[in-house]
């Protein structure tokens, strides 16, 4: 029986993370569609070729709202790379492109509030441009782009780059934004998305109410290195990193903590890592890390410190009867987009 009731508080902590999320996913999914439908990897490629600080620059305001996450921006760098883009713009890229999206841009800002939001999006910008002009700068460009193996064997979404679209039919655009956000994104990014939940469900049922301000204190520099270690070892794509931070700042720990977390956690992963070092090679990787580690380090220092304001996440009460019925029915319409997603990856061929 005891066994019987903690599935039961799993199953119930699960629910109430996924159907509180629901609503802002489908949102932000359907925006990633469209997003996917006006800016695709072939229009990019026109102009990231060349080295310099152009390149960079392009390659970041391309790569931070594209739809991708940590295995999708793979064979889309790959692609760029091959294409004669330099060794500071694909990093750019690839260091960018993972952190955030329209999605999670939406999902942070309606858990965590805009200032946090906002904050995640600018270290996107300033990290991607940061680690593309010392890439530049440093590493010698030898033009002989390697596409990484781990490209054929990816975790999750090797194929969830939008497809070719050689001209648009706007008449087409309703179908595609609905197939590409409902369909393509959720079934490159359900198994990361569940990942990210059930965690963030198990750390509320298991961690004590106030962990971080009970056990650590404050000691942020602690949470900050719990968090690192955390990301470390764990593919989270960058909406599935929102209910964990936001189980860490239930948990207690600070917001700064958390937006580490929200940089880190899809920024490197370790696929992402060892495909960037088969790409790029070892001391562009090393500098990329470097400048994702340091400047998520620098931005949840900068939250703390400037008690830059943030939404408390009340993701287990509703504020009104019909609230509550919004995110259970959304709840569904998600799930069974997920199981689709799912069956779609895994057992239709």
């Amino acid at each position: 029986m005891v066994i019987l009731n903690y599935i039961w508080q799993y199953i119930a902590s699960f629910w109430q993370v996924f159907a509180a999320m629901a609503p802002w996913l489908l949102f932000g999914y359907f925006l990633a569609g469209c997003i996917a439908f006006l800016l695709t990897p072939e229009q990019i490629k026109k102009h990231l070729n060349g080295k310099g600080f152009m390149p960079v620059l392009k390659a970041v305001l391309f790569g931070v709202p594209m739809p991708l996450c940590s295995c999708g921006v793979i064979p889309v760098a790959a692609s760029l790379r091959e294409e004669g883009a330099g060794k500071g713009a694909t990093s750019a890229f690839f260091i960018s492109t993972p952190q955030t999206g329209i999605d999670s841009f939406i999902l942070t800002w309606s858990m965590l509030g805009l200032p946090l939001a906002l904050v995640r999006l600018l270290a996107a910008y300033i990290t991607g441009f940061a680690g593309g002009c010392i890439v530049n700068s440093i590493c010698s460009d030898d033009n002989s782009p390697k596409t990484p193996e781990k490209e054929k064997k990816c975790c999750c979404c090797c194929h969830s780059n939008p497809p070719v679209q050689q001209k648009k039919n706007w008449k087409d655009a309703p179908k595609f934004i609905l197939r590409y956000g409902f369909i393509k994104m959720l079934k490159s990014m359900s198994p990361s998305l569940m990942l990210g939940m059930l965690i963030a469900a198990l750390i509320q049922m298991l961690m004590p109410k106030n962990f971080g301000a009970d056990f650590i204190g404050d000691k942020i520099w602690l949470q900050f290195i719990i968090v690192i270690v955390l990301a470390l070892p764990l593919y989270v794509c960058s909406s599935a990193s929102v209910p964990i931070a936001v189980a860490l700042v239930l948990k207690g720990f600070s917001p700064g903590a958390a937006l580490v977390f929200l940089i880190a956690g899809p920024g490197i992963s370790s696929v992402s890592v060892t495909s960037m070092k088969a790409m790029l090679g070892t001391k562009a990787t090393v500098i990329s890390v470097a400048v994702i580690g340091v400047i998520a380090v620098a931005s949840g220092i900068i939250v703390n410190l400037f008690n830059i304001p943030f939404n408390t996440p009340e993701i287990y009460s509703s504020n009104s009867c019909c609230m509550f019925y919004i995110k259970n029915i959304c709840g569904i319409v998600l799930g069974l987009l997920v199981i689709n997603a799912l069956y779609n990856r895994w057992f239709k061929k």
